[in-house]
């Protein structure tokens, strides 16, 4: 079974309407998507406006009883320290299928913003994946989260560390598993950035495999045309690494199904 539960509209920063995604799975033979519009403590352009939050499920909904596959609610939540109070409360008012959590800010910084790469060459990389993967761990001790996603998306534009930085990984996965948090399979990273990685990397993978991480996959689809995109590769991937078996989310109850 493949499901691609990280798909944006045009609710947040995606381009179409939810409908052309669906019937872009259906092509596809995707089994299941799940929608994951991104919010954010605050407005921006590329968020959901708090407002549109009962609109952007009652659309969904609707959608539920008339797609030909299963459709799951889901959000992109950007886990900022200090700012979750908020908007957890507003988030906890609607029955979602999961909620993603991911770090995209260190400080006001939007470390994948390809207007802000300039920033990266007067940072100490090392210090930056330090503070990301602290960011990481901290966000999988909030509890907040059912799913983790693109855990490795500080290596986007290909900043790599100086250092060895395995025991701050090994460290994070086992935060990770501690708090029996999902891990996202993105293959974003294949399409749209320099990295030409899927995130996790495979050494990541092989780490939460060891520590009995479960998987779901992603393709942080912006177009419908990303729906699905490199699951074959992926699959492949997962394979290797050892998974045969990923999740599935209902009302924030975890399903396992075979790869």
């Amino acid at each position: 079974m493949w499901m691609d539960y990280h798909i944006h509209t045009l609710f947040s920063d995606g381009n179409k309407d939810l409908s052309d995604y669906v019937c872009e799975a259906v092509k596809r033979k995707i089994d299941e998507i799940g929608f994951c519009d991104h919010i954010y403590f605050k407005e921006t352009v590329w968020s959901m406006n708090f407002a549109k939050l009962p609109k952007y499920v009652s659309r969904i909904n609707a959608l539920k009883g008339t797609a030909k596959i299963p459709i799951k609610t889901g959000l992109e939540v950007d886990f900022v320290p200090l700012k979750m109070d908020q908007l957890m409360r507003m988030i906890n008012e609607f029955n979602f299928d999961y909620l993603m959590g991911a770090v995209h800010f260190i400080g006001d910084w939007s470390i994948d913003d390809e207007n802000q790469i300039h920033k990266w060459r007067k940072k100490n990389v090392d210090q930056v994946y330090l503070q990301y993967f602290t960011l990481v761990q901290n966000m999988a001790k909030s509890e907040l989260f059912d799913i983790i996603g693109h855990l490795d998306l500080i290596k986007k534009f290909n900043f790599r560390p100086k250092k060895d930085i395995t025991d701050l990984l090994r460290e994070t996965i086992e935060i990770i598993s501690k708090n029996k948090i999902c891990v996202e399979v993105n293959t974003g990273g294949l399409r749209r950035a320099p990295c030409h990685e899927v995130y996790p990397s495979e050494e990541l993978l092989e780490m939460c495999f060891d520590n009995g991480l479960s998987v779901t996959l992603g393709s942080d689809a912006h177009s419908p045309e990303e729906v699905g995109a490199d699951f074959d590769k992926v699959v492949n991937l997962l394979r290797k690494v050892g998974y045969f078996e990923i999740v599935r989310f209902t009302r924030r109850n975890r399903e396992f199904v075979e790869l």
